[in-house]
């Protein structure tokens, strides 16, 4: 700093100063007797009108701020409220039109079927670390009128049981589970059979249908329904059949079937709390 107001910049700028503060001095004294080139005296003092302005600018809105800085928060915080009025409006909207669809892919089942009793809508909430039969937790409990060993739906068919149950909440053993043993027959033949899981086929998101007779003609892309029984209702979309094998003693089938419903991937679900024949 000290080199600068020696060098001869410095000086340069006095000088000018002095010269612009001289002539205004006597342009004062001697009224309109002095003629000087206007252009040129607002060349020299721009620079300082400018930097005058942005300061006074500054200095406005600084002082606004400070002033009126409650009203500000005030008018910040109401429009907070008010966007996440229209934000929770909006996923409401959403919800709404979620459950009605879910409630219309639904219905041909229902219609179909009208002893059925549902539980609302159930969301997936969680699913169970390394689980390799799928399964997952739901929103929905005893408080819903859920019971255990309830079936558990989607608009494509059949997915699983509930397998504990709380008074908001539930867990749900998918199909592919060995826990799970569910009686199914073919549209096509009427071949039944009954399904007997394992940790192999499950891990390739299939079931086994075990215990079909050698003589059935039961084949690949066979659709398979429930056949029902007191824990699972009748009629219910199953799956398909991959493919077909013989048990190693020679006197019954096993077919591999490929569920309609992904277990790994759904988000929603209904749960059947009653129909003609359940198990009470």
């Amino acid at each position: 700093m000290k080199d600068f107001f020696q060098s001869w910049k410095f000086k340069v700028i006095v000088c000018i100063f002095a010269l612009v503060f001289g002539i205004m001095i006597y342009a004062a004294i001697a009224g309109n007797n002095i003629i000087f080139p206007r252009s040129l005296l607002e060349t020299v003092t721009q620079p300082f009108v400018s930097a005058g302005t942005a300061v006074s600018n500054w200095t406005e809105e600084t002082i606004d701020t400070l002033v009126n800085a409650n009203k500000y928060r005030e008018e910040n915080e109401r429009l907070r409220e008010m966007l996440t009025e229209m934000y929770g409006k909006i996923v409401d909207k959403e919800r709404t039109d979620e459950e009605n669809e879910q409630y219309r892919s639904i219905l041909g089942i229902a219609e179909a079927h009208e002893d059925y009793t549902w539980s609302p809508p159930c969301n997936v909430t969680a699913r169970k670390a390394g689980d390799i039969y799928g399964g997952f937790t739901i929103d929905r409990g005893s408080a819903d009128g859920i019971k255990l060993y309830d079936p558990v739906f989607t608009s494509v068919g059949l997915v699983g049981i509930i397998g504990e149950i709380s008074e908001h909440y539930s867990t749900v053993k998918t199909v592919l589970s060995p826990d799970v043993n569910v009686g199914l027959v073919t549209t096509r033949t009427k071949s039944v059979g009954i399904t007997e899981n394992d940790a192999e086929y499950a891990a390739a998101g299939c079931c086994i249908m075990s215990f079909v007779s050698k003589s059935s003609d039961i084949r690949e892309g066979d659709v398979v329904i429930t056949s029902g029984s007191s824990v699972f209702p009748g009629d219910i979309m199953f799956g398909t059949v991959k493919s077909v094998f013989s048990d190693s003693n020679g006197l019954t089938q096993h077919a591999v079937i490929a569920p309609a419903e992904d277990v790994f991937r759904i988000t929603r679900v209904f749960v059947v709390t009653g129909f003609e024949g359940q198990d009470k």
